[in-house]
């Protein structure tokens, strides 16, 4: 594009700058006076023939042109034809003394944003003054939504999660490459279609009913299924779908976005397999235990390390507790209350194994404590283990 015209996004976008185009030079001065006069937002440059026209183009930010029919070498629509071969979609008026329909007519065919007839009297200027402010305004909001429209379209094709578009009968109108790879199909194979290629035919019938909820709730609603690829194989997606409306609050469109969390899942039910596996174990054991993480907060503590220490309570709730205020609440069991504090956070900044050491309880007892520093996902752990002395200790 060799011309320019204004960026609604500018800091000046509520200006409407005005290229008025016509061989008469004194009804040039009087256009620019009134239409100035009337919308203090106008700001009209005049030219007296199609060359300046087509130099302030190449050179003027122009919201609209305003242009005579009939001039010396060109007409109006001429003018029209050579601005649009710039690339300047700006709106175009044609303002003109000639007034026959066959000329009105000609002028919309070729592209004319509006057609109006020149007038005796100040009243024409008002009408011009309108015509070319909607004619702005509505160009103004197009390229606003073409714009967004664009901004939307290069998120989806960038995005890392899958994204459909479908239409208001459900039907996929937009496929984007995260989602490609996701489910293994291509955008082509599913265009037009539904979702029945990736979902498993047990849950047809739950989709389906989603498929109802979201049309007449027009809500968004998350859910983790299972899916099939193009190949057959299963796989678990987490899926966040939203229906948009219009203005009206009719359904436009639905947007379904997901993520394959196949992995994460089996991570999670592995996780959770050995959590049950450890505390059984820990239940099991003879002696008490607790296992800190690298924040020092509590992943476990078994019930003998609470019968040990004569605790009321449920271990289970010691979970994510802080443990050097653990430790300050179990202290009162021991004969010197502040050692045993001190002594545990000593062995924690040296890290290095303590074996069988003795701890005088405040009851005339003895316990015989084991540290070890284990090695967790988030960082270096602490496990304790307390076991009544024997007399061999």
């Amino acid at each position: 594009m060799t011309g320019t015209h204004a960026d609604p996004q500018s800091e000046d976008a509520s200006a409407v700058r005005v290229l008025h185009v016509d061989d008469d030079q004194a009804f040039l001065d009087l256009t620019a006076t009134f239409l100035e006069r009337i919308d203090e937002a106008f700001a009209v440059t005049s030219a007296a023939d199609v060359d300046d026209a087509l130099e302030t183009l190449d050179s003027a930010p122009i919201d609209c042109v305003v242009s005579d029919y009939d001039m010396p070498g060109t007409d109006g629509l001429t003018l029209l034809q050579w601005v649009r071969d710039r690339g300047v979609e700006v709106p175009f008026v044609l303002f003109t003394g000639k007034g026959s329909e066959e000329i009105a007519s000609e002028a919309i065919a070729a592209g004319a944003t509006d057609y109006i007839q020149k007038r005796g009297g100040n009243d024409q200027y008002e009408v011009l003054a309108n015509r070319v402010r909607n004619a702005v305004d509505q160009h103004r909001s197009r390229a606003a939504l073409a714009a967004s429209q664009e901004r939307l379209s290069r998120f989806i094709e960038q995005s890392p999660l899958g994204t459909i578009e479908y239409d208001e009968a459900f039907r996929i109108v937009r496929v984007n490459p995260a989602a490609e790879e996701i489910l293994g199909y291509d955008e082509s194979d599913l265009l037009g279609g539904t979702w029945l290629p990736f979902v498993p035919e047990p849950e047809y019938r739950h989709v389906a009913a989603l498929e109802r909820d979201l049309l007449s709730d027009k809500g968004g609603y998350q859910s983790v299924n299972e899916n099939v690829r193009s190949d057959g194989e299963r796989i678990r997606c987490a899926w966040h779908n939203q229906v948009v409306t219009d203005d009206e609050d009719a359904v436009i469109g639905v947007f379904s976005q997901f993520e394959d969390v196949t992995e994460e899942e089996a991570r999670k039910r592995e996780i959770e397999r050995t959590n049950a596996v450890l505390s059984t174990a820990l239940d099991a054991l003879p002696v008490g235990m607790l296992v800190e993480d690298a924040d020092r907060r509590v992943i476990r503590v078994n019930e003998r390390l609470y019968d040990l220490l004569d605790v009321d309570g449920d271990p289970e709730t010691a979970t994510g507790v802080d443990c050097e205020a653990l430790a300050e609440e179990l202290s009162a069991e021991f004969a010197e209350p502040e050692e045993f504090v001190d002594r545990i956070e000593r062995i924690v900044e040296a890290r290095r194994p303590v074996d069988d050491e003795r701890l005088a309880l405040a009851n005339g007892g003895t316990l015989v404590r084991t540290y070890r520093s284990i090695d967790l996902p988030g960082g270096d752990g602490h496990l304790w283990a307390y076991r009544r002395a024997r007399r061999s200790d």
